[in-house]
């Protein structure tokens, strides 16, 4: 069954390409040129992706707005004119999940447009994953396998880092930061060694389900081996991915299924407002610093928060692998 987009805008020539690129990748398009039309298909839950204008013409981001009121998970994109020269405050006022700045390429209209479908899935199986996890062992078992068996975690994390490496480009384009977290359960192998391994794949469903929630909507988060987790936020500056850090540190100890657990987390970011003019970022570094101050979290004893350091940030890499 094809994914169902809606595009709200007024103007036909902006509205009929996005169209054209949405249905060449196989959506189901429906236009509409009305807020009020706009509204009443999402409340009649028609679509599963909103491209909305924010423009002159057009209250994208009250559609916005709306929309979440009616239909709080919906992913909704909102499309600013060129002459928009700073849309993300505008966007995150609006609670939008993504935006983009005219012309409109193809490309970055559908790989927008199935990264925040890919979200919404992901949402749903967290959500899905905490229920479950309530009812009996049998039924966490179930719940945790699409997150936690080989093959599944391997396609999320492929899809984590097609996702991360689209956002460092439009960070590297719009100039906005960029953060990276991994997240660490402090010697889970050894409080958890009296644990049944329906036990164990409950507990790190739980911790999952906490990472996931301590996050906004626009973030991403996924298993990383047998007790980390890795955190994406964009639009994210280093002092802000801290907070996040820190909050995430505080209610990991709070499992019901390991208690006294502590997590230790590493925290790297990209700011292309302080960084050098020529700079630029890639997965493989934000990677590579997030598992440095990691380490460094843990050398400390655990239970503790470690960003990279100033030299770091100032010597980001170029290669985009």
């Amino acid at each position: 069954m094809k994914p169902r987009a809606l595009i709200a805008d007024p103007s036909l020539s902006v509205s009929g390409a996005l169209r054209r690129q949405l249905e060449s990748a196989g959506f189901e398009v429906r236009v509409v040129h009305y807020l009020d039309e706009a509204v009443e298909r999402i409340r009649a839950r028609e679509p599963e992706l909103v491209f909305a204008a924010a423009s002159a013409t057009f209250d994208g981001e009250t559609l916005c707005q709306k929309a979440k009121s009616l239909q709080p998970g919906i992913p909704v994109v909102l499309v600013y004119p060129p002459e928009e020269e700073d849309p993300e405050p505008h966007a995150a006022r609006a609670g939008a999940d993504s935006w983009l700045v005219g012309p409109l390429k193809r490309a970055s209209v559908v790989s927008c447009a199935r990264a925040m479908l890919r979200i919404k899935q992901l949402g749903a199986t967290v959500e899905r994953l905490e229920a479950e996890l309530r009812h009996k062992t049998e039924a966490a078992r179930a719940a945790a396998a699409p997150t936690t068996s080989g093959g599944a975690a391997t396609k999320d994390f492929e899809f984590f880092k097609r996702f991360l490496l689209m956002e460092v480009k439009r960070s590297r384009r719009y100039r906005y930061p960029v953060s990276f977290l991994m997240v660490a359960l402090d010697r889970f192998a050894e409080r958890a060694a009296h644990m049944s391994p329906v036990e164990r794949t409950a507990c790190l469903a739980e911790a999952f389900g906490t990472v996931a929630r301590g996050t906004r909507d626009i973030d991403l988060s996924v298993p990383f081996g047998d007790e980390r987790f890795l955190v994406f936020l964009p639009h994210t500056p280093r002092e802000g991915a801290l907070i996040v850090a820190e909050r995430l540190r505080t209610t990991l100890a709070q499992l019901r299924s390991l208690p006294e657990c502590t997590a230790s987390i590493g925290v790297a970011a990209f700011e292309p407002a302080v960084a050098a003019a020529n700079a630029q970022v890639s997965f493989g570094s934000l990677m590579k610093d997030a598992t440095e101050a990691l380490k460094r979290a843990q050398a400390r004893g655990g239970n503790a928060v470690e960003a990279n350091s100033a030299a770091e940030r100032k010597r980001d890499r170029i290669s985009i692998g």
